[in-house]
C-alpha cells in the first residue's frame, strides 16, 4: 500500500509549508501585526496547499497512479505535522528573542485590556470564575505554550480538509 516515496513527499512538502508559514509570521511582524492567535490561522492554507501537492506527488509515483484513502490521509497528516513542528519551533525561537518577548507582553496587555472592557458581558453570560480563569489563562501565555499549541492544533485543524483531499485524489486499486 505505501510506497518508498511516502516519507519523502510528506516531509518535503511539510518542510516547505512550515517555512512558508514562518515567512508569513515574519511578514506579519514587519507589518506591525503580532503573529499570534487568530492572526496565524490563514497560514493553514499553506499547509493545505502543500498537502495537495504532497498527495499528487505521492500518487504520481504509485503504480497505475493509484491511491488508497488511507495513503492520502497519512500523507496529509504527516505533511501537516511536519509543518506544525517546524512552525512551533520557529515561533518558540522567535518569542525567545528580546523583540519577541516584547511583542508577547504587548499581546497579553492588549488582550487583558480588551477582555476587561467586556467583563460585565462575560460575567453575565457565564460566571465570575470563568472570567478569572480566562484572564489567568491569557496571562500564562508564553513561548512554550505558543509552540505546543501550534504542534497540537495545526494537525487537528487539517484533519477534515485532509479527508476531503484524500477522497478527491483517491483511486481504487484495480485487480
Amino acid at each position: 500500500m505505501f510506497n518508498k516515496t511516502f516519507w519523502k513527499n510528506a516531509l518535503k512538502f511539510g518542510v516547505i509549508a512550515g517555512f512558508v508559514c514562518l515567512v508569513y509570521c515574519f511578514v506579519l511582524d514587519l507589518l506591525g501585526i503580532i503573529p499570534i492567535s487568530g492572526k496565524l490561522f490563514p497560514s493553514n492554507i499553506f499547509i493545505l496547499i502543500a498537502s495537495i501537492f504532497a498527495v499528487k506527488a505521492y500518487r504520481k509515483n504509485n503504480p497505475d497512479e493509484t491511491l488508497h484513502f488511507w495513503e492520502g490521509l497519512s500523507v496529509c497528516f504527516i505533511t501537516a505535522l511536519t509543518a506544525s513542528v517546524l512552525v512551533g519551533g520557529g515561533l518558540y525561537l522567535f518569542y525567545s528573542t528580546e523583540h519577541g518577548q516584547m511583542l508577547l507582553s504587548q499581546f497579553v496587555v492588549e488582550a487583558v485590556k480588551e477582555y476587561s472592557m467586556a467583563k460585565q458581558q462575560i460575567v453575565k453570560e457565564t460566571n465570575p470564575e470563568y472570567y478569572n480563569s480566562l484572564i489567568a489563562g491569557i496571562k500564562a501565555i508564553d513561548r512554550t505554550s505558543i509552540a505546543f499549541t501550534e504542534v497540537k492544533q495545526r494537525p487537528l485543524i487539517a484533519i477534515l480538509p485532509s479527508i476531503m483531499i484524500s477522497l478527491y485524489y483517491r483511486r481504487q486499486y484495480v485487480k
